[in-house]
């Protein structure tokens, strides 16, 4: 066989496992963005669920939680900054991400606080910083609330649950009846959530959006059910800040059309000691669309902390 030959046929074989085999590409893909975030993969059995987490870095404790149809890789571009700092956990939620959901797994946000808290007992966190992302973000103040002592800070990214505010377009869209754009059945769902999601998207390789779009929608029914249960049984987020000792960096895109940014100043409002950063030009995800940012406020907010701790010193 001529070089040209050998050519022309592994372009082929390459086609061919780009467009029939997406999951080949989508896992390599996915393998180089947790390299370059600094975080590796491991596996954890906590009773009949089987917990997927990414691990990484070195220093103090920080819990990450993905959001709602997500998974912890959501936090790869910002692990790269903190991974110096902080070992970073950041788990796939049960029934999200690669992280299985038990038979009638209960998706109350109070519920799934119980599940992070018993992930914790079992890989040994006894005292971390929290970070959540909107349902992970949401979930963090249902912990904080119930482990206080447990928790040294939040980082707060666009949480969900807060009630006190205006419908978003996409809880406008929902309220209608309209559409949900969380619920992935098809390419053009996920797609179109990507556009809800961010001012400026990140690339995403086609071979891993379609392998994303595909593991959502084998599981769409029981994210429908999930959504629900966070939607109409659980406590509001208001509810689970008010009165909340726990020190708070809440950090918000001025630009999200997922949840209303007005919710940053509700939930400050309602804590003791809670600072708001809102991001001009930034969407629900600030983490994936300005990790250096995001990662750098964080970092300064956590050293402002800690020298609050210590205390005046000198004369």
């Amino acid at each position: 066989m001529t070089p040209l030959l050998v050519i022309i046929f592994a372009a082929l074989i390459a086609w061919a496992v780009w467009q029939f085999f997406p999951a080949l590409p989508a896992r390599a893909f996915r393998a180089l963005d947790r390299k370059h975030g600094r975080m590796r993969s491991c596996f954890v059995n906590l009773g009949p669920a089987h917990w997927h987490v990414l691990e990484g870095g070195h220093g103090e404790t920080l819990v990450l939680l993905h959001g709602f149809n997500a998974d912890a890789d959501h936090f790869n571009r910002v692990t790269r900054h903190l991974a110096t700092h902080f070992r970073v956990l950041a788990p796939d939620l049960p029934g999200f991400g690669e992280t299985t959901a038990v038979d009638a797994s209960d998706f109350r946000i109070e519920a799934q606080a119980d599940s992070v808290i018993a992930w914790m007992d079992r890989v040994g966190v006894r005292h971390c910083y929290l970070g959540g992302s909107s349902m992970g973000g949401y979930i963090a103040l249902a912990v904080a609330r119930k482990i206080p002592q447990r928790i040294r800070a939040l980082w707060l990214l666009a949480p969900g649950g807060v009630e006190n505010v205006e419908y978003s377009p996409f809880y406008q869209e929902i309220a209608e009846d309209r559409h949900n754009p969380l619920i992935i059945r098809h390419l053009s769902d996920f797609r179109r959530l990507i556009d809800y999601c961010f001012v400026h998207p990140p690339w995403i390789p086609l071979p891993l959006a379609r392998f994303l779009a595909a593991r959502s929608a084998a599981r769409a029914v029981e994210h429908q059910r999930a959504f629900d249960a966070i939607r109409f049984d659980s406590a509001p987020a208001d509810q689970l800040a008010d009165g909340l000792e726990v020190p708070a960096l809440i950090v918000w895109g001025r630009s999200d059309q997922i949840l209303n940014p007005a919710g940053a100043q509700v939930l400050a409002a309602r804590m003791k000691h809670a600072e708001v950063l809102m991001l001009p030009d930034t969407g629900h995800l600030p983490m994936l669309e300005n990790p250096t940012t995001v990662a750098e406020a964080w970092l300064g907010y956590t050293e402002r902390l800690a020298r609050t701790e210590a205390g005046p010193t000198g004369p």
